[in-house]
């Protein structure tokens, strides 16, 4: 099942249950490439098969084609990899209420290789922080307006580094100066995850699922 992976930081990877507690995958008639990032075929290959000025997101008042899409996501991912050091198999925390700003991080992260942790908006710093430390999470990208358990759970977490705020009411990217290229690092199939799914079964130790990028079975 585990093939080669792009994901320099391998903790999801090395983190997996034993193969024999492992679900049945049934994917025949999913015919994926080898290779495949799922942010870039949510945006990108669809710009490319011609349907760029359909609707992609529809939020906060107005509505967003696939190629804005893809640029403002484009231009995140850039700032994520050359500004703030994010690397393939990284956990990025996502803090934020559902939002086209939160549908872009969560593109963008995963574009450039990264494990995204999406949270609800009511956890406060104490929870966070048990999720932080249990995926060992260094980044947080949080909506600036819950920024302030995020920053208490900064404080108390032994590996969160870097909180980066973002404008839950924006249409597009702020700064647009960045390069509207494809993702730097595409994930192959057998990745190890795409995204980790904090679990509220237990509020003293928070499980995660780890979706594998067939998560386009899902979607479609």
């Amino acid at each position: 099942m585990l093939g080669p992976s792009a994901h320099t930081d391998t903790f999801t990877r090395d983190h997996l249950p034993p193969f024999e507690q492992w679900p049945d995958f049934l994917l025949d008639g999913f015919d994926y490439p080898e290779h495949l990032n799922a942010g870039v075929e949510l945006t990108d290959r669809l710009v490319e098969k011609g349907l760029g000025d359909h609707t992609a997101l529809i939020g906060n008042g107005r509505r967003r084609t696939y190629k804005e899409l893809s640029d403002w996501t484009n231009r995140l991912a850039h700032a994520l990899v050359e500004n703030y050091g994010v690397r393939p198999g990284n956990r990025v925390l996502i803090r934020s209420a559902n939002n086209p700003a939160m549908v872009a991080c969560w593109l963008a992260a995963t574009k450039v290789g990264a494990v995204v942790v999406n949270t609800m908006p009511m956890l406060r710093a104490g929870e966070l922080t048990k999720i932080v430390d249990k995926a060992e999470i260094t980044t947080a990208l949080c909506d600036t307006r819950l920024m302030d358990e995020m920053t208490a759970c900064a404080k108390d977490s032994g590996f969160l580094k870097q909180v980066i705020g973002f404008d839950g009411t924006a249409n597009t990217m702020p700064n647009s100066t960045a390069p509207p290229s494809t993702s730097r690092s595409p994930s192959p199939r057998s990745a190890p995850a795409a995204t980790m799914s904090p679990c509220s079964a237990s509020p003293r130790a928070p499980r995660a699922c780890r979706r594998r990028r067939c998560i386009f079975t899902a979607i479609c």
